[in-house]
C-alpha cells in the first residue's frame, strides 16, 4: 500500500503571521521542525486550523516554497487544498508535487449548494488535469460545518473509481466517532483519521489510522501516547486530558485558543495574530484559556 506510512499523529498546524497578515514561513519553519521532533509523523499545513480558507492559493505556495528553501523535509508536509476555485486548486496541487510534499487534503468546493457526487468528481478531475496529472496521493477532507459537503461512502466509492490507488486516505472532521469507525471498517485500505482526540483512542482501536487535527500543536507528545496505546489503564489520564482540553479550545476560539497556549509556548506575542476577519484572543481571554487548560496539566514551557 502507498499509504502504509500515512498513521500516527498529524498536526493540522496553525500559521504564524507576519504583520502584514502573510505567513510567516521563518516562524511556520521551526513550528513544523518541533512538532515533527515531538511525536507527530507528518505536519498538515493552511486546513481550517491553519487558516488555509484565508490565505490565497499564492501566500500559501510561497510558503511552501520558503520551507523548501529553508530545508524543511516536505516529504512529511501534507498541505490542504482549500478553494472552490478549480484553478487554484490544481496549481496548489502542482506546487506541493513539485516540492516534494507527500500528499495532499481535498477539501471539496464549498459555496454552492448541494453540488451533485458528479460535480465533485468532475471537481477534482479538473483539478488534478489543470495540475498536470502529477503523481501525488490525494486525502479527503470530510469537514461538512464548512464545505457544506459530505464525502458519503457513495462518492468516496465514485472517486475511487475515478482516481483509483490515488485516493489513499481521508479525514473526518465530523466529530462522530461512529461515523470514523464506520469508514475505517468499509475502506481498509484507506488511511482513515479523525480530527478529533476524543475520537481516536476507538478509531485506531478499531483500525483507524490516527489523527489529522489542531490540539497536536499544544499536546503532539500526549497525543503520540494516546494513540500508541489507545486503551492502555497507563493513558487513561492523558485520555481524560484530551477531552478536557479540546473542550477548552472549541469553546474559546478553536484554533484562536491555540495560537495563545503557543504564545505562551513561545513567549512570542506574535502568535496571536489571526488573518482577518478573525482577530487573536485579547489578554484577559488568552489568560482564561491558559489558566483552564492549567487545571489539565498543561505547562507552556513543556507543552509538546
Amino acid at each position: 500500500m502507498s499509504n502504509s506510512d500515512l498513521r500516527g499523529v498529524i498536526s493540522a498546524v496553525t500559521t504564524p503571521l507576519t504583520q502584514s497578515f502573510d505567513v510567516d514561513a521563518e516562524r511556520l519553519a521551526g513550528h513544523c521542525e518541533r512538532l515533527l521532533n515531538t511525536g507527530c509523523s507528518f505536519v498538515s499545513t493552511f486546513g481550517t486550523t491553519g487558516e488555509g480558507a484565508s490565505l490565497s492559493s499564492q501566500q500559501k505556495m510561497v510558503a511552501l516554497e520558503q520551507l523548501k528553501a529553508g530545508g524543511a523535509d516536505l516529504k512529511r508536509h501534507i498541505p490542504s487544498i482549500m478553494t472552490p476555485s478549480a484553478d487554484e486548486a490544481g496549481r496548489m496541487i502542482a506546487k506541493a508535487a513539485s516540492l516534494g510534499c507527500r500528499g495532499v487534503l481535498v477539501l471539496p468546493p464549498f459555496y454552492y449548494d448541494a453540488p451533485s457526487d458528479e460535480g465533485i468528481v468532475a471537481f477534482i478531475n479538473d483539478a488534478m488535469t489543470r495540475a498536470g496529472r502529477p503523481d501525488i496521493d490525494i486525502l479527503l477532507y470530510n469537514i461538512p460545518r464548512f464545505s457544506r459537503i459530505t464525502y458519503t461512502p457513495e462518492l468516496i466509492d465514485r472517486l475511487i473509481a475515478k482516481f483509483g490507488s490515488a485516493i489513499v486516505g481521508l479525514k473526518d472532521s465530523t466529530g462522530v466517532a461512529a461515523n470514523a469507525v464506520m469508514l475505517a471498517e468499509r475502506y481498509p485500505n484507506l488511511s482513515i483519521f479523525t480530527g478529533d482526540d476524543r475520537v481516536m483512542p476507538g478509531l485506531v482501536a478499531a483500525g483507524g489510522a490516527g489523527m489529522i487535527g489542531g490540539m497536536p500543536n499544544v499536546f503532539c507528545a500526549d497525543l503520540a501516547k494516546i494513540y500508541a496505546a489507545p486503551t492502555a489503564p497507563e493513558t487513561a489520564q492523558l485520555r481524560q486530558y484530551a477531552g478536557e482540553r479540546i473542550a477548552i479550545v472549541d469553546s474559546n476560539g478553536g484554533m484562536l485558543a491555540l495560537k495563545a497556549a503557543l504564545a505562551a509556548i513561545h513567549d512570542d506575542p506574535a502568535w496571536l495574530r489571526a488573518v482577518p476577519p478573525l482577530q487573536g484572543l485579547d489578554s484577559a481571554q488568552a489568560t482564561s484559556v491558559l489558566t483552564a487548560l492549567g487545571k489539565t496539566g498543561f505547562v507552556p514551557s513543556k507543552a509538546a
